[in-house]
């Protein structure tokens, strides 16, 4: 198990797991019709904001509507007043957004993941979002009750990303030799991402609970 205390250690374990992503999910394309390449990371840019200003009504209602993005929060029940936060602002802002407890909580509605692991915790719910919403969304953002996000500028950054190319979007942080995204700052993955990743938490001997 993973203590609360041994942030480190939980880092260089999430860490792992997203650098196997990384690893298996191989291509990366940024945009529409460009050339696949084979990178760790790649830095991606929002779209021209005078491209997004010159287009239609009918543009803008069109990509409102494809860009859909469902937001996972990871929660503790000590995480209470931030819960509250998120809930009354910018989750509001998600086509749809779920909380995901470590277990059940009367005061929130929430999905009961009974464990107090984070990596259990990250990996669980994202194979129940999986099987539940793959055909209904395009994009995934994971997050904490301390991170702040404003969905139409996440939104207008996915404008002319391809959902169904493995992209992973985060900050990526360094320990020692290890690179890593740091889910504090907000995970984005597409469908094509979610679904390798799923395919690989399903087998436990490529990617163990523990």
């Amino acid at each position: 198990m993973i203590s609360e205390s041994s942030s480190f250690v939980k880092g260089v374990v999430l860490g792992g797991a997203f650098c196997m992503l990384v690893t298996l999910l191989g291509h990366i394309k940024v945009g529409h019709g460009t050339k696949a390449h084979r990178h760790e990371h790649h830095h991606i840019q929002a779209p021209n904001k005078e491209d997004v200003l010159n287009l239609s009504e009918g543009e803008r209602a069109e990509l409102s509507t494809s860009i859909r993005v469902y937001c996972i929060i990871l929660v503790k029940p000590k995480d209470l007043g931030q819960w509250a936060a998120v809930k009354e602002t910018w989750s509001k802002h998600c086509d749809r957004a779920e909380f995901y407890s470590s277990e059940k909580v009367r005061v929130f509605d929430s999905v009961a993941l009974n464990t107090n692991d984070v990596w259990v915790m990250m990996r669980k719910a994202y194979m129940i979002a999986y099987e539940r919403y793959k055909d209904e969304f395009n994009w995934f953002f994971l997050a904490y009750p301390k991170t702040f996000a404003i969905i139409e500028n996440l939104k207008y950054f996915l404008l002319k990303k391809d959902p169904s190319q493995p992209f992973y979007i985060g900050h990526t942080v360094k320990s020692g030799d290890l690179e890593y995204v740091n889910g504090e700052g907000g995970i984005v993955l597409s469908i094509e991402s979610l679904r390798r990743f799923s395919h690989v938490l399903e087998d436990s001997d490529k990617c163990p609970e523990q």
